[in-house]
């Protein structure tokens, strides 16, 4: 009973609460990674839907920028070639009242086909518009850009740039156009600078969610809205200068980006979307596929980028996790609680079966197999000679003069002198050997495996000395225990149980005759 006294559910609870632990843990780390994955993939949907707005924004913008070129450069006082004073005023007055209403143009200048400047209107930050007619100076800076509205087939040029004013971070969208109604050589160039970040400030609004938006000059740099800002402010970096971070971060992705037309690059932890935006598409400003008259002028391009950065990603999987922390704790809590009471439940069934089969097999008083557990056990040792050949001997013990005990110091006294055996005989052999109760003072024990016959006599002669090495557990006596010993082996003396018990009592009965334990009945000496 001792080995079934212990119930053991805390190690049965451990076990259980450890698989559904594992369980737990790796479904979590699987819908951590499904909502991962549909967030990021939701993610990128959604910004490249935030991209294709902010080109179509863009886009509309151009239409509505030309259109103001076409009025502006539609003045009928420019037809002449060379304009009088009060022409150039009507025109800066005209100029002066656009800007005043638009609100978001910087500059108008209006250059003479000799290349100096006849009107220049600036908007000022406090709104204050200041008006020159023939504003003395040098000739027009861009050279490059007369030059090619003379030469521009279809009457109309756009020459833009996405600039910075002097000493201030404001970026400046620049654009020119001629006068369309005089011949080419007598064109004048009408140039219209356009506050960028009212453009920019727009396309950020289609992002609330982004990390940020820029548009990208591919051969100078690009703008980004700083982290953090209120109200947004925009910072600009110098591709050429080697300080752009983002292209110094992630130079492949960048190098995707500039030479691809729109798509999504990936990085690690996070993702670019970019769209190209083409001012110049053919026709868009009056350009004709046909043109051989002079050089086209080059398309700039820009592209709109929504970058999703490593640090973004990270924080949707802490909102994730952070979702899923709970869920977890309550999943192993109830799995602990479910546990427990299977744990307890299978214990105690467990225990109850233990202690069932224990009362059914073992002899409740010695504490040694029963006789019909001895005999299945020793059927099990000849069955496994008859598969391995591994030998097994019995030993039949019978204890002398156990009548006269019970008469002489009652029956209490025989009872310890039955359990002091079976611990006497226990401690004389190993622990895979079998002791069982098969009478009422005779007790068998099977050797298995044994090698040999003299082995198992030497174990027989160890019973024999344990019974007799001190005195009977009862009062009043220095005798030992004295009992009767017959060995019986497999296969010399038999393969079946009845044969070994039957040469293993002779063998006993033997001995008590000759009081002499352990003679074997075939033995000369017996």
């Amino acid at each position: 009973m001792a080995s079934t006294a212990q119930k053991p559910w805390p190690r049965l609870f451990a076990r259980i609460v450890a698989g559904g632990a594992l369980f737990i843990g790796l479904g979590g780390i699987a819908v951590f990674e499904v909502r991962r994955l549909d967030q990021l993939t939701q993610l990128e949907t959604d910004k490249t839907a935030v991209v294709a707005a902010q080109v179509n924004l863009f886009n509309d913008f151009l239409h509505r920028l030309r259109a103001d070129l076409l009025i502006l450069s539609g003045q009928t006082e420019l037809d002449a070639v060379h304009p009088d004073a009060k022409a150039l005023a009507d025109v800066a007055r005209e100029y002066a009242e656009f800007v005043r209403a638009i609100g978001h143009y910087s500059s108008i200048r209006l250059v003479g086909v000799d290349g100096r400047q006849l009107v220049e209107v600036l908007n000022g930050d406090s709104g204050e518009v200041h008006v020159a007619i023939n504003p003395p100076g040098d000739r027009f800076r861009d050279a490059l850009a007369l030059e090619r509205a003379r030469r521009a087939p279809g009457g109309l040029l756009m020459e833009s740039d996405i600039a910075r004013e002097a000493g201030a971070p404001r970026p400046l969208l620049r654009f020119a156009t001629t006068s369309p109604a005089v011949e080419r050589d007598e064109r004048k160039l009408l140039e219209l600078t356009y506050r960028a970040d009212t453009l920019f400030e727009r396309l950020a609004q289609y992002a609330v969610r982004s990390d940020s938006v820029s548009i990208l000059l591919t051969h100078d740099g690009y703008w980004r809205a700083e982290d953090g800002s209120s109200p947004r402010t925009w910072r600009y970096y110098d591709l050429a200068s080697g300080a752009a971070p983002l292209a110094l971060a992630y130079p492949e992705a960048w190098a995707r980006i500039t030479e691809g037309e729109s798509g999504t690059v990936r990085i690690a932890n996070g993702f670019f979307v970019f769209r190209t935006v083409h001012p110049a598409i053919k026709g868009f400003w009056g350009f004709e596929k046909n043109a051989v008259t002079g050089p086209t002028p080059e398309a700039p391009e820009w592209r709109v980028i929504s970058f999703i950065s490593p640090e973004t990603t990270a924080a949707i999987e802490n909102r994730i996790l952070e979702s899923l922390v709970p869920s977890a704790l309550a999943a192993l809590l109830t799995w602990g609680l479910i546990s427990w009471s299977l744990a307890v439940y299978w214990s105690n069934h467990y225990f109850r079966q233990a202690r069932l089969l224990h009362q059914a097999t073992t002899d409740p008083l010695t504490g040694a197999l029963n006789r019909a557990a001895f005999d299945e056990r020793l059927r099990g040792a000849l069955a496994r000679f008859a598969e391995t050949g591994e030998s097994c001997a019995l030993i039949f013990v019978d204890l002398d003069a156990f009548k006269a005990i019970n008469d002489t110091y009652g029956h209490d006294a025989g009872d310890a002198c039955l359990r002091e055996t079976v611990i006497r005989i226990r401690a004389a052999i190993r622990d895979n050997d079998i002791v069982g109760r098969i009478g009422g003072d005779e007790f068998g024990v099977v050797l298995a495996p044994i090698k040999s016959r003299e082995a198992a006599l030497a174990v027989l002669a160890k019973i024999a000395a344990r019974l007799e090495a001190a005195p009977a557990p009862y009062a009043d006596t220095d005798e030992p225990i004295r009992a009767s010993l017959g060995l019986a082996i497999c296969p010399a003396d038999g393969t079946t149980a009845e044969m070994l018990l039957r040469i293993a009592d002779k063998a006993m009965y033997g001995a008590k005759r000759s009081r002499s334990p352990g003679v074997h009945p075939e033995d000369p000496s017996a």
